[in-house]
């Protein structure tokens, strides 16, 4: 990978697939890795509201996705970005905040208007964005608008399979 522009790893390619709690701990893991490989730039989560459609109870929900937002500051996932105004939103940002992100590394934001904005503002050349939501969290506009900008270039690379 080139150090100059952004990468976007992004889930949106799979339509009709479930994306879950499992799967985004491992783009995670690969985000991660990709920024770390590199050794330039910083690593970018933006997270939706996921699929949980074996958790039916709210309460297994939130749980989950606090699980997640936990993870990536483990990880050390630069800016945690929770996209969205849903309980299970809030207790992503809430879990990253309670492992140990403060100030601008872990963000709550209504939509993805609003995470965009937070992009642009900070991004920059070798930056690692992962984008992932589930059906009830399209960040679709995030990608293409990263995709689409002309200050930087930047590089889709889809999320493998898991």
């Amino acid at each position: 990978m080139s150090d100059s522009g952004i990468w976007v790893l992004d889930t949106g390619g799979r339509v009709g697939t479930d994306i879950d709690h499992d799967t985004v701990r491992g783009l995670i893991r690969d985000l991660v890795g990709m920024t770390r490989d590199r050794g330039v730039g910083r690593s970018w989560a933006v997270i939706a509201e996921l699929d949980a459609p074996e958790l039916a109870d709210e309460n297994d929900r939130a749980l989950a996705h606090d699980r997640v937002g936990r993870l990536a500051v483990r990880l050390a996932v630069d800016t945690v970005i929770s996209v969205g105004e849903s309980r299970s939103v809030r207790a992503l940002h809430q879990g990253a905040v309670m492992e140990g992100s403060w100030g601008e590394e872990a963000l709550l934001v209504a939509d993805a208007t609003a995470a965009l904005e937070i992009l642009n503002a900070q991004i920059g050349d070798g930056d690692v964005v992962l984008v992932a939501a589930g059906r009830a969290g399209d960040l679709s506009a995030v990608t293409n608008a990263l995709l689409d900008s002309d200050r930087w270039t930047a590089t889709l690379t889809a999320a493998p399979d898991r």
